[in-house]
């Protein structure tokens, strides 16, 4: 493999994509595919990502399952060097810094942009390994919240009764049905520091509250998709080279 690819597909937890998710496990298995969070017990990508220590390793398996015999597994993860994360590292995992704000360098030294969730790490990670450039397709950033006459604000329930990933309640997380974090921020702002690079962002999620980004249909993405495929070992070669781990 000789070029980096031009193009990158991050997985979010947003059930939208449950509309899709058959399609998707055939269409994209050999593309440049990161899988955040628990994404990766639905699908198989290229690597997968994290930015929360609890996630990794659970101090508490009440509100985090205990994953870590099965991320052992996996052929690559990314994550955040945080909260003694690195402690329990694993010989598949690469941790990073993280940065406060979106740094434009083709450089790790001053770490990766991810205010709070996930998903802005993957995108900041996704960036960076191509240059800023190309097209990155979101799916399952859905952004899902209520509508604001139905919060009582006075008496803030960060509890929902509806689901707020894809995979529902099979996965019990810390994050099942609470959207506080959802409501209290605005997407637009967490995420507009990434319209001043050149990369072009596709939100796949036509009725998502991220509204910044360009919104298309899957069946919008999918005629934008390259017919290229990747040998997922020799992606991950590079992903890694690059990282300055190997």
């Amino acid at each position: 493999m000789t070029n980096f690819p031009s193009e990158c597909i991050i997985l979010g937890g947003g059930p939208s994509i449950n509309a899709e998710i058959m399609t998707l496990k055939d269409r994209i298995k050999d593309k440049f595919v990161i899988l955040t969070n628990y994404s990766y017990k639905f699908f198989t990508g290229t690597l997968s990502t994290f930015i929360d220590r609890d996630f990794y390793k659970s101090r508490n398996t009440e509100e985090h399952p205990d994953i870590y015999d099965e991320l052992r597994l996996l052929p690559l993860i990314v994550g955040i060097d945080i909260n003694g994360v690195s402690e329990f590292k694993l010989p598949n995992t690469i941790l990073l810094n993280r940065s406060s704000e979106n740094v434009y360098e083709k450089s790790v030294k001053k770490g990766f942009y991810t205010k709070n969730l996930t998903g802005i790490f993957s995108i900041s990670l996704a960036s960076f390994l191509m240059n800023y450039t190309g097209n990155l397709f979101l799916l399952g950033f859905d952004w899902s919240r209520r509508p604001p006459g139905e919060v009582d604000l006075k008496n803030y329930n960060p509890n929902c009764n509806f689901d707020l990933h894809y995979y529902g309640d099979n996965v019990i997380h810390e994050g099942n049905h609470k959207i506080g974090y959802y409501e209290r921020h605005l997407p637009d702002r967490e995420f507009e520091s990434f319209m001043k690079q050149k990369t072009k962002i596709y939100n796949v999620s036509l009725n998502s509250n991220i509204n910044i980004f360009e919104k298309i249909s899957y069946e919008h993405m999918f005629s934008l998709l390259n017919s290229e495929i990747y040998n997922q070992d020799e992606l991950r070669d590079k992903i890694k080279e690059k990282l300055c781990i190997i």
